[in-house]
């Protein structure tokens, strides 16, 4: 049995929208996968290459709007064999950094004036694109990406008969192509909320045989013992321990018969505050006690914001995993993007020996016609605009300013950070150490001195005993 794909009916006028009378139009395919169904929340056509130099070259947010007489210069795909692979990979790269977790690239659409699928060599070309997506993700940030699922979508749809074909791919095993039931409906597929928020403030020690490693090694390291401890701990949905195959759909209509609701437009679907408990390091008495040399320190400190979205049958299982996939994502990207910012290292002085880094913050977008919301991430000084513009280019979504949701993560406020200074900076005897020694703060947006690590851990642990 193939795969069965659904798909809101204002997305097959996006694809209509798309024609061109000389060429293709190739874009992402953005959704949810479980099983053997798949539902679809938004395509997004990849901006083409403004000139055939820069086909292979990595695909970067614009910082600045694009000048309005270099869109004459785009250059349009005249044949499916002039996809530019490498270009859609990157896509696909970027986007995945805005969509919630849970959420991924399922595969690639075409527009054209043929079916594209009746073409052995099209075939070909679009499985060496879903093939370098694949690897792109796969080889990149693991944390960013998760574990990419093999099988992959391919939508062909015909700008002159407006017939559309869908098929999916093992792009890993057999590369063979499968037929997928392509829905249009009507009816607004119903989608579960998830919202809640993740307080850090953990100290990590840097041995001093690593001090040397680049801040963005350390940067990663950190990344990785944060993920672990995420994929490690326990998530309750609206304050109760719940058994991972119950339904979310039964948990939503439990608590829609408690209370009226206010707004009878948000029957079809449901909201929930998760907590998300970390579990408690064990500290036996006979565990050896191991003295290591450390030069300088790095504290993550601050509150995330999650927003995820399961779809209408998903269990307690699948919503767990989706908010764990979405703080990782979340804070892979900002990293990410952070570490990626840096111009050069910061070592630290005698006069100063704490440097402050704050990644960008989060804001949130809602997708034209359903209520998930996508990510975008602002540093420090930067407004809506630029948000606009990445959503313009990378989603090729037109939003007004007031529609991004700027005030989920607010910004730090460094004299706070810096009335704290309380990490250990006493002098060392050695003049060279206290030279060599810095710590670092990665200061997370929104931080209000909320529940400690330690509280956390011990709720954890009494849930669990």
């Amino acid at each position: 049995m193939g795969r069965t794909i659904y798909a809101e009916e204002h997305l097959r006028a996006y694809l209509t929208s798309l024609t061109k009378s000389d060429g293709y139009v190739i874009g992402l395919i953005l959704g949810q996968s479980t099983g053997q169904k798949d539902y679809i929340v938004h395509l997004a056509k990849t901006p083409p290459p403004f000139t055939k130099n820069v086909v292979e070259e990595t695909l970067t947010i614009s910082s600045t709007a694009i000048p309005a007489e270099q869109d004459t210069a785009n250059i349009y795909i005249k044949s499916v064999k002039d996809i530019p692979v490498s270009w859609v990979a990157d896509h696909a790269k970027h986007v995945t950094k805005m969509l919630p977790g849970g959420m991924w690239v399922l595969g690639v659409f075409i527009v054209g004036p043929e079916d594209a699928l009746d073409s052995t060599n099209n075939m070909q070309k679009l499985k060496s694109v879903l093939g370098a997506i694949h690897k792109t993700l796969s080889w990149n940030n693991k944390h960013l990406c998760g574990i990419n699922q093999d099988e992959k979508l391919i939508l062909s749809f015909n700008s002159i008969s407006q017939r559309y074909v869908c098929k999916s791919v093992d792009v890993v095993k057999d590369g063979v192509l499968k037929p997928a039931d392509w829905k249009f409906q009507e009816k607004a597929t119903k989608w579960h909320q998830l919202e809640g928020l993740v307080d850090f403030d953990r100290l990590y020690l840097i041995a001093a045989d690593k001090d040397h490693e680049t801040l963005k090694k350390q940067l990663q390291n950190i990344l990785t013992s944060v993920a672990d401890l995420i994929d490690s701990s326990f998530v309750v949905i609206e304050g109760v321990v719940r058994a991972p195959d119950e339904a979310l759909e039964i948990l939503g209509k439990k608590k829609k018969d408690s209370k009226e609701r206010k707004d009878k437009k948000n029957d079809d679907s449901s909201s929930f505050q998760f907590s998300l408990y970390i579990p408690c390091s064990r500290n036996d008495a006979d565990t050896d006690i191991k003295v290591t040399s450390c030069g300088a320190s790095i504290r993550l400190v601050g509150q995330l914001v999650s927003r995820t979205f399961v779809h209408q049958k998903a269990s307690i299982a699948e919503a767990n995993m989706a908010v764990r996939q979405d703080i990782v994502r979340s804070l892979a990207s900002r990293l990410e993007m952070h570490w990626d910012s840096l111009i050069e290292e910061e070592n630290g002085s005698p006069e100063e020996n704490i440097t402050l880094h704050e990644p960008p913050r989060r804001v949130l977008i809602a997708l034209p016609g359903n209520k998930i919301t996508l990510s975008d991430y602002l540093f420090p000084g930067e407004g809506p605009q630029e948000a606009l513009l990445s959503l313009q280019e990378l989603l090729d979504l037109e939003v007004q300013e007031s529609q991004v949701q700027k005030e989920v993560e607010l910004q730090a406020d460094p004299t706070e950070f810096y009335g704290q200074r309380d990490i250990n900076t006493k002098s060392s005897d050695n003049p060279t150490d206290a030279t060599r020694s810095h710590h670092v703060a990665i200061y997370l947006t929104g931080l209000s001195v909320a529940l400690l690590v330690l509280l956390v851990a011990v709720l954890a642990h009494q849930l669990m005993v």
